[in-house]
């Protein structure tokens, strides 16, 4: 028999005056245990504890999601049914074994109590209520978590119960039925790098000096923290033409709450383009950032970086001309393990005509040169235009595709169907920067979700070696998206 109290759990009873069991056959225990040696039945007039429970919901909390309470399942019901299936028959139940009221009051299952593992019990021989172990996936079905991989409920049965090599244990029909709804159950598998991390994210500013006297040039960098703090992978982040840091601030976020530091620098820009850097100047200011990176990592350097910041664990990313310029950085230096670009241009940007010398083009010329992991995400609506000066903002000799055709090593490519060039920017429509290029007919804050979604999922996989969040990039989950409607992919070089 097994009875609980408005005590705390473990509190022992004072069973002297027999308060506890109601029949003849049963004598008084303690620790809320009363041991049956003939008929018994449940009082009623005793105070119950309310049950905590995990209601399954045909998938379970993602990885690192907080478990909440919630009402009884159906999971929730069997387990109760086999506890009380297993003590002193049917007494204070009905003919089918299920307790009454005194034992399963209204309202159990409210509260998640917090030693309970994923809300699941089970009693103790001297009445204590104990959580199960963790669940294990795979093994031997006859010992230990089932083939399934969850953990089999223990038979239960009174301390006089006779064992030995002739009594064999069956499984009652609700061990059997508890068993049946958890083979339904799905497997656990990687949260959602589309959603927010587990991590908190802090916020820090530097005013780097690259040069020296009248010819330096300050670049401000906006940076994002994970916390607590750690040696955790960089990602330098190189925003697009006439754009800036605070256009792109959700991505820096998103990465940090999944445990990267994100640096993003502020590029001059010049005056509508006049008196902007040069790509390559770009790609140097990009360096000295890296630069910057490492030394400020450095143990006793005492700056914002020193402790929270592994540099050898560097990726790139950008959108646009940003894009470009981290791809053009990675054909001669080694630092970088991986780049992300969205929607990378490799044009000069503007109508005027540039020196090749100054505005390199990297596809096809440079990708030979390129041998570390890309990602590319982009969209195909602003490849081409019709009007008087036009020029199309992602014109399609120059855009994510082309990168992707003449990649040397291992490659990605994600189309987002009806995106805009703009569309990957926290505001779209920022103003006239992005009034030039026509919007797209999708929905923006879906686009930006998948973009994170993939940007993370790849970082994870190439700089943290995390090979479970592969599926989102060339698995099932991607396949999810493609059913969908979103994306068009390919890959290549063996990504």
């Amino acid at each position: 028999m097994f009875l609980r109290t408005s005590r705390p759990l473990g509190t022992a009873l004072d069973c002297d005056d027999k308060d506890a069991c109601t029949d003849d056959g049963c004598e008084a225990s303690t620790g809320c245990v009363c041991v049956c040696s003939g008929p018994c039945a449940l009082p009623t007039h005793t105070r119950t504890e309310s049950l905590d429970f995990y209601q399954p919901t045909g998938r379970f909390p993602p990885r690192g999601a907080t478990m909440r309470p919630a009402p009884m399942s159906l999971l929730s019901f069997l387990l109760v049914t086999l506890l009380s299936t297993g003590g002193c028959g049917t007494g204070g139940g009905d003919e089918t074994g299920l307790p009454d009221s005194s034992v399963v009051p209204d309202g159990a299952g409210e509260a998640l109590a917090d030693d309970a593992i994923d809300g699941d019990i089970a009693v103790a021989p001297d009445g204590r209520i104990e959580p199960l172990p963790d669940v294990t996936r795979g093994g031997d079905p006859d010992a230990g978590p089932g083939p399934d991989g969850f953990e089999k409920p223990e038979m239960l049965s009174t301390p006089d119960a006779p064992v030995g090599p002739d009594v064999q244990e069956t499984a009652s029909p609700a061990e059997e039925l508890v068993e049946e709804v958890a083979a339904e159950l799905p497997p656990a598998g990687p949260m959602d790098p589309g959603e927010a991390g587990s991590m908190g994210v802090s916020s820090a500013a530097f005013d780097l000096q690259v040069g020296e006297g009248w010819g330096a040039t300050k670049l401000p960098l906006s940076i994002r923290l994970p916390v607590p703090a750690g040696a955790y992978p960089v990602v330098v982040f190189h925003h697009g033409f006439q754009l800036s840091p605070s256009d792109y601030l959700s991505y820096g976020a998103h990465l940090a709450s999944w445990g990267y530091v994100v640096v993003m620098p502020k590029m001059p820009s010049g005056t509508f383009g006049f008196g902007a850097p040069t790509h390559v100047e770009l790609k140097d200011y990009l360096a000295a950032v890296i630069d910057w990176v490492e030394d400020d990592s450095a143990k006793g350097a005492g700056g914002v970086l020193q402790g929270k910041a592994n540099p050898a664990l560097l990726g790139l990313a950008g959108h646009s001309m940003g894009g470009k310029i981290s791809l053009l950085l990675a054909t001669e230096d080694k630092r970088p393990l991986a780049v992300f670009a969205l929607d990378p241009v490799d044009a000069a940007g503007g109508p005027l005509p540039v020196s090749p010398a100054d505005y390199p083009s990297v596809t096809p010329e440079l990708m030979g040169k390129i041998l570390v992991p890309i990602g590319l995400v982009g969209e195909t609506l602003n490849g081409t235009c019709t009007g008087f000066m036009c020029q199309p903002c992602a014109p399609e000799a120059d855009n994510f595709h082309q990168y992707f055709l003449h990649a040397a090593g291992p490659a990605l490519e994600i189309e987002i169907l009806g995106a805009g060039h703009m569309s990957f920017l926290d505001n779209p429509s920022c103003g006239l920067v992005c009034s030039v290029c026509p919007a797209g007919t999708d929905d923006t804050a879906v686009t930006r979700k998948l973009s994170r979604r993939y940007m993370t999922a790849f970082f994870n996989v190439r700089l943290k070696k995390h090979a479970e969040y592969a599926p989102f990039l060339t698995g099932a989950d991607m396949d999810q998206d493609v059913a969908a409607g979103l994306v068009s992919t390919s890959e290549k070089n063996g990504f």
